[in-house]
């Protein structure tokens, strides 16, 4: 456990955190001092996650959330509420990766991939900044990605969507800037994920990694772990890109 506690006394929500980032940042939270909601769709992953917080002498609960369903989003708000009493920290993170030839998208393709990594950003940012607001203090963390800005061949919906939630995010920050609500985006690039190491193009992507290596959930999580802390109190309306340099190249 760390002994600063950057998070002692905050509440966050961390979507999509039964693996990958969202996992790594709510056990870094949770050792920050912070008291987790830990949310996600397979119960047994999240219950494993809860267990792991458990075990290190933090704070947490699961709540199974389907994040493409509007009740099931404002349960997750309500029951973080009745659990906890106040909303400090959202870090909007849950979502997949869509890749193929932009011909090749369906219809059905367009609603599934936007509800998930679009809309369920939207709603969950709608829901609890009122909280936030009334109590004049929060912190948001939208994850995106490097897609937002760069340009990836078979990634047309996914960039798009990713592009709009970090400018969606720069217009919110901009809104709540004056009542003590900070937003910020993370665009990390290559993780070594459960969706990385089931894509069979893993093996070349560290190729045109500058560093020569993917970054671990752990590494993006510390780096978030800065965006909601007292350490970055004066940034919002930011996007912090993650890399290992490749945006240079």
């Amino acid at each position: 456990m760390s002994e600063a506690k950057r998070l002692r006394n905050k509440v966050a929500i961390v979507t999509g955190s039964t693996s990958g980032i969202g996992e790594a940042t709510a056990k870094l939270f949770a050792a920050e001092g912070a008291k987790v909601v830990v949310v996600g769709r397979r119960s047994e992953n999240g219950e494993k996650v809860v267990d792991s917080i458990h075990s290190q002498g933090g704070e947490a609960i699961f709540v199974q959330t389907d994040m493409t369903r509007e009740e099931q989003i404002i349960n997750l708000v309500n029951v973080t509420l009745e659990t906890y009493g106040q909303i400090d920290i959202l870090v909007n993170n849950a979502g997949r990766i869509i890749e193929k030839p932009f011909v090749e998208l369906t219809n059905s393709d367009w609603g599934e991939f936007v509800t998930l990594d679009a809309y369920s950003y939207f709603r969950a940012m709608q829901l609890v900044l009122p909280y936030m607001e009334s109590r004049k203090s929060g912190n948001i963390v939208n994850v995106t990605s490097l897609a937002a800005i760069s340009v990836l061949p078979t990634h047309a919906l996914y960039s798009f969507v990713k592009a709009g939630i970090t400018h969606m995010s720069k217009v919110i920050a901009a809104e709540y800037a004056g009542k003590g609500i900070r937003v910020n985006c993370l665009l990390p690039g290559v993780v070594y994920t459960e969706m990385i190491a089931d894509n069979p193009n893993t093996p070349h992507m560290e190729k045109i990694i500058p560093m020569g290596r993917m970054s671990t959930p752990e590494e993006q999580a510390k780096t978030i772990l800065f965006m909601v802390s007292d350490d970055s109190a004066y940034m919002t309306g930011t996007s912090i890109v993650s890399d290992g340099g490749v945006r240079g190249i």
